[in-house]
């Protein structure tokens, strides 16, 4: 594991982007961010005392494309697990790779697939306690625990839980993690309203299916839908 640590950085999935020559134990870090970014470019908070990093995964040209579709649902299975061993409260994982606590985000994840390699960002609230514009529904590990954290070693758990759970979907463990993330399911049985380009409407959430889409309740009928074509919130998140 080489790390490497900034004061700064735009991103630290940027500066992976940008390197020309990649061995794959790379891991940036950095204190804080001026572009910190989710999924779909929505923006993360990006404050001192969070964790703030991005490691790569190399493509195995062994695997399918098709099975690296999984990987937004490993990283978070990691996050999750990480998460629970340190400290012993009702971590939620929301579709398809947020982490809530108490009903705020402590950890979002971005999985960017750049010529066969793959920057794996992930931001997690540790010590920090400034979320800005987000102060409302964000929360940390100092916030609800009162105390520090040593944000270096949750990084290294995290990345080491990854290796573990990357190993072990690739020797077909899917189903096994399925069930992990569904047994701390944060939508389930949650009404949400579904966001496509043309409407948006209504629907109750259930489990996450095989093929990793959420199922849906609408209209007394039941659906299914992919985190690439809709956006999603709960109710109380409008």
């Amino acid at each position: 594991m080489n790390i490497i640590k900034f004061d700064s950085l735009d991103s630290t999935n940027n500066y992976l982007k940008n390197l020309k020559t990649v061995v794959g134990d790379e891991v940036i870090i950095a204190k804080t961010q001026t572009n910190g970014r989710g999924r779909r470019g929505n923006e993360w908070a990006s404050y001192e005392g969070a964790a703030l990093f991005s490691f790569v995964l190399l493509k195995d040209y062994n695997l399918s494309i098709e099975k690296y579709t999984k990987l937004p649902f490993i990283v978070g299975i990691s996050v999750l697990k990480v998460l629970k061993s340190i400290v012993n409260l009702e971590f939620k994982f929301k579709w398809t790779n947020d982490i809530y606590l108490n009903n705020k985000k402590i950890s979002g994840i971005l999985v960017e697939n750049i010529n066969n390699r793959f920057i794996i960002g992930i931001g997690i609230n540790i010590n920090n306690t400034n979320f800005g514009k987000f102060k409302d529904i964000a929360t940390s590990l100092k916030l609800e625990t009162e105390r520090e954290f040593d944000i270096e070693s949750i990084i290294k758990k995290v990345i080491e839980q990854f290796e573990k759970e990357f190993s072990n979907y690739k020797n077909n463990g899917w189903k096994e993690q399925l069930e992990y993330i569904n047994n701390y399911n944060y939508l389930f049985n949650k009404e949400i309203i579904v966001k496509n380009i043309n409407n948006s409407y209504q629907a109750r959430a259930k489990e996450i299916d095989i093929t990793g889409k959420l199922i849906i309740e609408k209209d007394n009928n039941i659906e299914k839908i992919d985190i690439g074509e809709i956006s999603i919130k709960k109710l109380d998140e409008e």
